[in-house]
C-alpha cells in the first residue's frame, strides 16, 4: 500500500524527500497569559480543541491549574523555575520580576512570595511526571557562576529521576567580553545538561539556529517556536525588542522547512509555540502557527 509521503509527493502536495510535520505540537503557558488570567478553565479546552498536546509550564499553573491540565488530557514535559531557586539570588529576581510584571501589566511577585528549594519543586513537577526543570532567564549578576549552580543542579535532579534544561535568550550570543555564554555552556555543563533552543531569540543574537542545533545534537531537548519580522533588530540585549518583532510561526523571515528537518537530525524532543507578544487574542495565534505547522513540509 502506498504511503502517504508518497502519495503526497506523487500527487505533487509536496516535493520529493518532503514529509508533512508530524510531531505532537506543544505551548509554553505564557503565550496565553492574559487569557489564563481571566478564564482558565476556557483556555485549556481551547488549546486542547487547537491541538495543543504538551505544555511547559511554571509552578503556579500547576497549582492553580492542574485539574483544567489534567481534565482536558495535556502533558506537562517542562516546566520553568525561578533561577534563583538554583542560584539564591532571590532579591534580584523578585526584582526583575517586577519590572517585568509592569512592562507586561501584570501583577507583581509579593514581597514575601515563596522561596521554594529545588526538591519542592521536583515533588511538584514529580506529581504531573514532568520530564525536566529548566531556568528561563539568568540575571546578569548570576551569570558568572551559572554553570556550577547549573551542573550542581542538574546532579541533584538526576538523583530524583528528573533532568534539567537551559533557555536561550539574546545575551547569550555576546562575545563582547570574551568566550560567548552558550559556548561556554555547551563546553563546560554536565552533558547531561539539554538545551531549550528559542529559535527567535537565536536569530536576534545573531546565530543560525540550523548551526546551533548541530552543534548541541543529542542534546537539544526542546524548541521555542515563534517567527522573526523582516525589520526585527539583531542586538544581544532583550528587553528593547519591539513586540512587532514577534510573529507567528510561517509569518516572518525563518525558514521552517530547513529548521525542522534540522531539529528531526538534531533529536528534539519536544516542539512548543512560544509567543512573546501578539496582536489582539492570542488564542487565534497560536491557531495561526498550528494551521502553519500542519501544512509544512520537513525536508527528509
Amino acid at each position: 500500500m502506498m504511503n502517504r509521503r508518497l502519495f503526497l509527493a506523487l500527487a505533487g502536495s509536496l516535493p520529493l524527500g518532503a514529509a508533512p510535520f508530524a510531531k505532537p505540537i506543544g505551548i509554553n503557558l505564557y503565550t496565553v497569559r492574559t487569557s489564563l488570567a481571566k478564564d482558565p478553565e476556557g483556555t485549556y479546552k481551547a488549546l486542547r480543541s487547537l491541538g495543543i498536546q504538551e505544555l511547559e509550564v511554571r509552578p503556579n499553573q500547576l497549582e492553580e491549574h492542574g485539574r483544567f491540565i489534567r481534565q482536558n488530557a495535556l502533558k506537562p514535559v517542562h516546566m520553568f523555575l525561578d533561577s534563583a531557586v538554583i542560584t539564591g539570588d532571590w532579591e534580584g529576581s523578585l526584582a526583575m520580576q517586577r519590572a517585568m510584571a509592569k512592562r507586561m501589566n501584570l501583577p507583581g511577585p509579593k514581597a514575601d512570595a515563596p522561596r521554594p528549594t529545588l526538591a519542592d519543586m521536583a515533588q511538584l513537577a514529580k506529581q504531573f511526571d514532568i520530564e525536566r526543570l529548566g531556568i528561563s532567564y539568568l540575571l546578569p549578576g548570576e551569570r558568572a557562576d551559572a554553570i556550577r549552580h547549573i551542573n550542581r543542579a542538574t546532579d541533584e535532579l538526576a538523583k530524583l529521576g528528573l533532568g534539567f534544561y537551559y533557555h536561550n535568550h539574546a545575551w547569550e550570543f555576546d562575545a563582547s567580553n570574551g568566550e560567548r555564554f552558550l559556548d561556554r555552556l555547551h563546553k563546560e555543563a554536565d552533558p547531561r545538561v539539554k538545551l531549550e533552543l528559542d529559535l527567535f531569540w537565536a536569530t536576534i543574537g545573531g546565530d543560525d539556529p540550523v548551526r546551533l542545533m548541530e552543534t548541541w545534537k543529542g542534546r537539544v531537548a526542546s524548541l521555542h517556536m515563534k517567527d522573526v519580522a523582516t525589520n526585527a533588530p539583531r542586538q544581544k540585549t532583550e528587553m528593547s525588542i519591539p513586540p512587532t518583532a514577534f510573529k507567528e510561526i510561517g509569518a516572518g523571515i525563518l525558514d521552517w522547512p530547513r529548521i525542522l528537518s534540522a531539529a528531526a537530525k538534531a533529536g528534539v524532543e519536544h516542539y512548543l509555540i512560544e509567543q512573546d507578544y501578539t496582536e489582539g487574542d492570542p488564542i487565534d495565534s497560536v491557531r495561526r502557527s498550528i494551521a502553519f505547522l500542519k501544512k509544512v513540509d520537513v525536508r527528509g
